[in-house]
This record gives C-alpha cells, sequence and structure tokens, in this order.
C-alpha cells in the first residue's frame, strides 16, 4: 500500500531541497523536534507528541532531484512504519515552478496508521509548498 501526493510549488527545485533535506527546512513545517543531516546513509529522527513517537529514517538517496528514506526500527517507532519508505521526486516546470511527487510506500496493509497517515501528509504538503515559497506556517507538530 502507497501513499502518494503531487502539488505544484511556485519555487525552483534548488529553493525546496533545503525544506526537504535540512533540520530548518523541516521545522518550518513538519516538526520542530528533529535531528537531520543532509548526507546519504544518515540516520534523521523525527519526534512527535512530545518524543513519544519517535521515527528513524536513513537518507538512501540525495540528489538535486530525488530524496530518499527508510524508516528503521527504533524503540518509539511504530512497527508498522518500518521498512516503508519515502520519496520525494522534484520535476522542473514552467517559469520556475517545481512538480513534488511524494510517496510514502510499502505500508503492510491499509489497517493502522495508514489513512490518518495519508491526510496528515495531504496537509503537510501544503505547508511545505508555502514554506518552499518563502511563506513558512511553521511546524505542523510544535515540540
Amino acid at each position: 500500500m502507497d501513499i502518494l501526493h503531487r502539488i505544484t510549488i511556485d519555487a525552483p527545485p534548488e529553493a525546496i531541497l533545503p525544506a526537504i533535506t535540512t533540520e530548518k527546512g523541516f521545522r518550518e513545517w513538519w516538526t520542530s523536534d528533529c535531528e537531520a543531516v543532509p548526507a546519504v546513509g544518515t540516520v534523521n529522527h523525527f519526534r512527535f507528541h512530545g518524543g513519544s513517537i519517535e521515527f528513524p529514517f536513513r537518507v538512501d538517496e540525495l540528489s538535486p532531484r530525488r530524496v530518499a528514506w527508510t524508516c528503521l526500527p527504533g524503540p518509539k517507532a511504530p512497527p508498522e512504519w518500518v521498512g516503508t519508505r519515502v520519496t520525494f521526486d522534484l520535476f522542473g516546470a514552467p517559469e520556475d515552478r517545481t512538480v513534488l511527487s511524494f510517496a510514502h510506500r510499502d505500508w503492510p496493509n491499509a489497517d493502522g496508521d495508514l489513512p490518518q497517515c495519508n491526510t496528515v501528509w495531504g496537509d503537510l504538503m501544503h505547508r511545505l509548498k508555502a514554506a518552499a515559497e518563502g511563506h513558512p506556517r511553521g511546524p505542523f507538530f510544535p515540540a
């Protein structure tokens, strides 16, 4: 089972990349409680609800047009997330725009967290768009 979203952002791909690879970027739209290093092989940590949930994502790919992660096991990571894969694909579009194709793939089934995560990721795409366009709304999940 996969979660898929696509959104057009009024910014070139190079303006979007920091928002999906750096702590500062993630804090403008996703979560204020994170540790992120933009380098292949590193494990970034995203924490939610006062640290009661933590997702360790290994950076598998990092290029100007694609970012890919895999969720690893962790003491505060929900088991159904482990092994899921997140990708951000950036496609240039006319007038310095970018089409962002987002996927959160390989869910074990459609029960559990998948429906809620789909809804949250959809909202997050609009927050990411605002941040990349220079109008950050702040993190969806504040500390």
